[in-house]
């Protein structure tokens, strides 16, 4: 029986709300204000630094909280210190300032004919596993090939794809937070596998029925998190819950707290590239959960380098699967849409 433990929805990113005259000149001065406020911790040393009387300063700081009904700071021993609502504004504006920053890079990148330009942003597992012998083969394609890579959040990739800051995602599917309609290129699919030290019981077996894993201590992932999201599913399949001895905020420190005997863990071949596996070992789990893996473009008119390495992608996997006769059993290319 396969099994697709795909995610729920995630909280829409606060951007997602923000008024449409939110680009204008006066709201991205604003914007610039609110970074260099919250860096300086004072509006005294943000006003100098944006050459403005701390008045002016006070009077567009005060503009911006009203037009996006948010409350950005509170002050704290004479420092402005970020709300709650203040912080997730900061996350998202930062990329609005930082996309803005690059436009006179991305002129000169036309008027220099640059066109072998390649954007990708991905969260950092799926990074390590799949980009580098993939950006080989692209380079040795390109000479002239210039490519930005960046690590980001579920919710940066999607948002950043979304609003062509990058040409090319990667993640695992399903897409749940975008705020526009992502182009979609499922590539492969992993069997999901428990991660286990070698020394464990459950180790000497082929395949690890769910029903072996009921007892067992996991680290895991919050609650709205995908992967915890896809432990939850496994064990609804009996009808239990997991039991969650380490709750933490990233998939890459999962390894590590297995090592050190904290509890199993839930992973697959394309996540788990940071175990040592002298320290610890993967196996199946049963029933089969396959989780399946895209790259993801912007809406329209995709980057023709970005799509070449989508090609050059599924060639890397197929000639993986066929040398590794592990991978080959465990992660399998999906057929191209169409």
């Amino acid at each position: 029986m396969n099994v697709s433990p795909w995610g729920k929805n995630e909280t829409k990113p606060v951007l997602a709300i923000l008024p449409q005259k939110f680009g204008d000149v006066m709201n991205l001065k604003a914007l610039r204000l609110f970074r260099l406020t919250v860096l300086h911790g004072t509006l005294s040393g943000a006003a100098a630094s944006a050459h403005l009387s701390q008045s002016a300063a006070s009077r567009m700081l005060a503009g911006l909280e009203s037009e996006l009904k948010l409350t950005l700071f509170e002050r704290v021993n004479q420092r402005l210190v970020l709300t709650r609502e203040g912080e997730r504004f900061f996350h998202e504006a930062e990329h609005i300032l930082n996309g803005v920053e690059e436009i006179p890079a991305i002129a000169r990148e036309i008027r220099e004919r640059a066109v072998d330009t390649l954007r990708i942003i991905t969260v950092g597992p799926i990074g390590a596993s799949l980009l580098p012998p993939v950006i080989d083969l692209l380079n040795a394609e390109h000479a002239n090939l210039k490519c930005k890579i960046d690590i980001g959040t579920r919710s940066d990739v999607e948002n950043q794809v979304g609003s062509r800051r990058y040409n090319l995602g990667m993640l695992s599917l399903p897409i749940k937070t975008s705020v526009v309609e992502l182009a979609i290129e499922p590539v492969l699919e992993a069997r999901t596998q428990v991660l286990l030290p070698v020394d464990h019981p459950l180790a000497a077996l082929d395949c690890v029925p769910v029903d072996a894993l009921v007892d067992q201590p996991f680290v895991s992932l919050r609650s709205n998190q995908i992967w915890r999201q896809r432990l939850d599913r496994l064990f609804e399949t009996i009808g239990k819950l997991p039991r969650i001895s380490l709750e933490i905020g990233s998939s890459l420190l999962v390894p590590k707290f297995v090592e050190s005997g904290y509890g199993l863990g839930l992973m697959d071949p394309i996540s788990s590239v940071f175990i040592d596996p002298t320290k610890t070992t993967l196996r199946p789990v049963g029933p089969e959960f396959w989780l399946p893996y895209a790259c993801v473009f912007p809406p329209a008119g995709q980057n023709q380098v970005a799509l070449r390495f989508a090609e050059l992608l599924r060639q890397q996997i197929a000639r993986r699967c066929a040398e590794d006769a592990f991978y080959g059993e465990n992660v399998r290319l999906l057929e191209p849409s169409d």
